[in-house]
């Protein structure tokens, strides 16, 4: 599981917070504001936008290198599989959104608004609640009424299942950072050690 974390690590220039090419605005389209209405792909859209954006924040905002990898791979992932889901709307012709809705933009502005390390916290399990999501919505979506969305959604699946257990090593490590103080709602290990870290 560290596999990609490590290898972000040994790449000082990918994983760097000054490395900001890749967080440029993708514009909008306006092929994609017609088209049928497909509630997974509807669904898929804002989560994979929610994970870029917070992302992106986080790289540019954090100086923790576990928090700065975790975004790295989450920003080039979604990046990609935003490209993929907006070319199967366009061939399918599907309407997808190209704006989070108010909801989601008011947890960013949350995420900004916090000191740096409430914010490494806060991410990592926006990260992990975001991923259980999408890995409940593309496991349904694999079976999608449209070939190419149920295509996406099987293909997807098990980057997604990843990238949830990613999350989780990194929550760990910042609740172990924090002396495990707080709420702790997300049961991310049966065997979590208890030995606080400062």
């Amino acid at each position: 599981m560290f596999g990609t974390l490590t290898s972000c690590q040994r790449n000082q220039d990918t994983c760097s917070q000054n490395n900001l090419e890749q967080i440029a605005k993708t514009p909008k389209d306006k092929a994609l504001n017609d088209g049928a209405r497909n509630d997974f792909a509807i669904q898929a859209a804002v989560g994979t936008m929610m994970e870029i954006e917070s992302s992106a924040h986080m790289i540019k905002h954090t100086e923790n290198r576990d928090i700065q990898n975790l975004a790295t791979i989450m920003l080039k992932d979604h990046l990609m599989a935003e490209k993929e889901l907006k070319s199967i709307a366009k061939q399918t012709k599907l309407y997808v959104p190209q704006e989070l809705p108010k909801d989601k933009l008011a947890t960013l502005n949350h995420l900004d608004g916090l000191d740096e390390f409430e914010r490494n916290l806060f991410y990592a399990k926006l990260m992990v609640k975001e991923h259980e999501t999408a890995v409940k919505l593309f496991s349904a979506g694999s079976s999608n009424s449209n070939p190419k969305l149920a295509q996406f959604a099987s293909t997807k699946l098990p980057h997604l299942e990843h990238h949830l257990a990613e999350a989780r090593l990194v929550l760990d490590i910042m609740m172990k950072i924090s002396g495990d103080k707080g709420e702790y709602p997300l049961k991310i290990s049966q065997s979590r050690n208890h030995e606080h870290t400062d």
